[in-house]
């Protein structure tokens, strides 16, 4: 066993005006260095957003851990989301979040990834 943190202390904020006060924590290497798959610790500070952007070649999903936010997919209408609830975006889908009150998220990308039916 090997343990680590993703503590909001071990937190960054990647370069590029992507994120607008949202740390991120990585738990894998990212695919760009070999990485079937990658995962990351999301946290929307209150006001907090992931601007509008076309997912990558990849699916992802987003689960809420804690708090409560709105997610958009392709049509661009905010639905609300709360901890314990997810989504799945597909390749190229453009999407979006953001959190009034703080959110919480693990972000999973991967090429095999798929949601449960």
């Amino acid at each position: 066993m090997e343990r680590f943190s993703f503590a909001p202390d071990v937190a960054f904020v990647p370069p590029g005006d992507l994120l607008d006060r949202v740390t991120v924590a990585p738990l894998t290497p990212p695919i760009s260095e070999g990485s079937l798959i990658q995962a990351a610790i999301f946290r929307f500070e209150p006001g907090g957003r992931l601007r509008r952007h076309p997912a990558g070649p990849l699916p992802q999903i987003l689960a809420v851990l804690e708090g409560f936010g709105e997610v958009s997919g392709a049509d661009g209408v905010d639905e609300e989301i709360q901890a314990g609830e997810a989504v799945f975006w597909h390749p190229g889908e453009e999407h979006g979040a953001k959190s009034q009150v703080g959110l919480t998220a693990l972000i999973i990308e991967g090429e095999s990834l798929d949601r449960l039916r």
